[in-house]
Parts: C-alpha cells; structure tokens; sequence
C-alpha cells in the first residue's frame, strides 16, 4: 500500500470512528432522556394511584353534574392507566441492551471491536495477535460494522423514545385531568 493510499485509509477509519463515537452519544443520549421521563411516569403514577383508591369509591352517578364529574374521573383515569402500561412498555424498548444482528458469525477479521466478538477470544494474547495482524482494511471494516450495528440500535431506541413521547404526552394529560377532577369530587365526601 503506498503512503497516499494508506493516508487515505487513515483517514477513512479516523471518518468511520467518529461516527462510531457520535452513535454512540447519540444512544446514550437516549438511554438518559428515558431514564429521565421514566422518572417523572412513575410519580404521576405514584400521585394516581392512592388518589385514585379514594375517589373511585366515591364517584356519584345522581345529578348531571355529578354523573358528568364522574365518567370524567372514570375516563381520564382509565386512559392515564392505559397510557402508563404503555408508555412503561415503550420505555423498556429504549432501555433494553442490544446484541449484534447483523453478523452473529463474524468473518476472520471482523471480530476486532464488538465486546461479543472480542470475548470469544481465549485470552488478551489471542485478542491482541488477531489485532497485529489485521489489515486497515480490515479495520475499516471493523469500524463500519460497528457503525451500522450501532445504527440499528440507535433506531431501535429513538423510534421507540418517540413513541413513548406520544404515550407520555396522552398520559400527562390525563394524569392532569383525573388529579383536579378527583381532588373536586373528593370535596364532595365533606
């Protein structure tokens, strides 16, 4: 390889890596924002549910008023406790870990970054032999496989942080709605 076409395969790999690198912030990222949303979840469902065992018994279905009071309550409570379950199995999705998909049985020489390919070695000695001997094509290699594994993943949770905004959005409202709502019929037991 002369040295312009090795200054050029550096610079490919130094690319690649840094794409490597901002995936993996960008999963990171992810993975915080979920953990920060699951947080405010479970209060609102902390908050809903003991308040929900003392107005349900006292629902009233007399007058307009109190029948009207009430299906709102029953209403915005039954979606707030369906939007949790939800946004609870959404919030999974995005914080599960990954395994590699795409190449469950790497090449010879395409095992070098991947912690799963990298164990399969019986030792650091092994691990660093198979690292000596690999060419930067092969390193490139390395590096774009991680990439698009990393895309994948990456996918996987932002599609699902997404759809979990949807079912969190659904959610707080109705959290909003069946807390003042129950807190107005609980001034009905007095």
């Amino acid at each position: 390889m002369s040295d312009a076409e090795l200054g050029l395969m550096t610079e490919r790999v130094g690319y690649a890596w840094k794409n490597f690198e901002d995936q993996q912030a960008t999963i990171r990222a992810a993975d915080l924002k979920a953990g920060y949303l699951v947080t405010f979840l479970l209060f609102f469902g902390a908050s809903t549910i003991p308040l929900g065992k003392e107005v349900l018994p006292a629902l009233r279905w007399v007058n307009a008023g109190e029948i009207a009071a009430s299906a709102l309550y029953a209403a915005s409570y039954l979606v707030f406790a369906l939007g949790f379950v939800r946004a609870l199995y959404l919030i999974s999705h995005v914080l599960t870990p990954r395994i590699a998909r795409h190449h469950a049985r790497p090449a010879d020489g395409r095992e070098l970054l991947y912690y799963e390919h990298v164990v399969r070695y019986d030792n650091s000695a092994a691990y660093f032999e198979a690292m000596a001997r690999v060419s930067p094509e092969e390193m490139l290699r390395n590096v774009t496989d991680q990439v698009y594994e990393l895309a994948m993943i990456c996918k996987a949770k932002v599609d699902s942080l997404r759809a979990f905004s949807q079912a969190f959005k659904i959610t707080l409202v109705a959290w909003f709605i069946s807390t003042g709502v129950g807190f107005w019929i609980m001034t009905w037991m007095k």
